[in-house]
């Protein structure tokens, strides 16, 4: 009896046949890819940050108040003065043959260049040698605020002047210059600048309370502005015209010189004064005929 043989499978019946006998293989895990960083994580965003914020710890130090007395250290100025050359503001022989009159603002920022780079040269040379007569003429142009710190630096210096003690007064203000109407030169600091200057306290603090002393910074100052003046420093030589700005030292030197050989040889030269370079001007003559109001 033959048996009957099974019919053979066709290609695609065994590939499939196949599939189904392959093991399963698991398949890989995939791992999903990171995300954007956060925008606030950026190195070029924290770079930046940390710089704004730099900037702006640096501008808040430069806008803080200085601090008063208690932690500010004066500079101490290195120039003395002789008691037979100071008579009140002035400085220098009565009869010395050149006078040099200077009107400053005692917030001004050339009249400290004025008093810090030149003065003292002028001083050893001419002054010292009886030569010389410097004649201060403080007014109060610059200040915009309540109080007025120019005028209340100008009323300072005329109770210094009182006790024969402008000269070291003006020189530590002006070594010791702050920032224009920006409340440097509050109360503290000029009670310091006294204190430093070697002041009678009790007798200077009546002074500054009283207004007479006021009153003597405003008169110069009117009577400065009614003369043309506008700006600081100005200088006059002998009383000649007054001349706004920063003097070239070497200029100076040389028309003080020959003032003095003039006088000696008897044949007086004309009155000059020093050619200017750079002077801070007054806002308007309205707004410092009265010094404690701003323009």
């Amino acid at each position: 009896m033959n048996r009957k043989q099974a019919p053979t499978a066709s290609r695609r019946d065994r590939r499939e046949q196949a599939r189904l006998e392959r093991p399963i293989r698991p398949r890989p895990r995939v791992t999903a890819r990171p995300g954007p960083r956060p925008l606030w994580q950026s190195p070029m965003v924290l770079v930046t940050v940390i710089a704004i914020l730099a900037t702006a710890v640096v501008i808040a130090v430069n806008l803080k108040p200085r601090p008063g007395p208690t932690g500010f250290g004066l500079r101490v100025p290195p120039a003395s003065y002789a008691a037979d050359l100071v008579s009140g503001d002035a400085l220098g022989k009565a009869n010395a043959p050149v006078r040099l009159e200077i009107w400053s603002d005692f917030q001004c920022p050339v009249c400290a260049r004025l008093a810090v780079e030149q003065l003292p040269t002028l001083e050893t040379r001419f002054v010292d040698t009886g030569l010389l007569r410097i004649e201060a003429r403080d007014i109060a142009i610059l200040g915009t605020g309540t109080p007025d710190e120019s005028l209340e630096l100008a009323t300072g210096a005329v109770c210094a002047a009182r006790q024969n003690r402008y000269w070291p007064f003006h020189d530590l203000v002006f070594w010791n210059q702050g920032r224009e109407n920006r409340g440097d030169h509050n109360a503290a600091f000029i009670e310091s600048v006294a204190d430093k200057a070697g002041l009678d306290r009790t007798a200077w603090d009546a002074c500054v309370a009283a207004a007479d002393a006021r009153g003597s910074v405003k008169t110069e100052t009117i009577s400065a502005l009614g003369i043309g003046i506008r700006g600081t420093p100005t200088i006059s030589l002998n009383g000649g015209t007054p001349v706004a700005g920063l003097p070239d030292a070497n200029a100076l030197i040389a028309q003080i010189q020959a003032l003095v050989d003039a006088a000696a040889s008897a044949s007086p030269a004309p009155a000059t004064s020093a050619p200017a370079a750079s002077a801070t001007t007054a806002p308007s003559a309205s707004a410092t005929t009265t010094p404690s109001v701003a323009p």
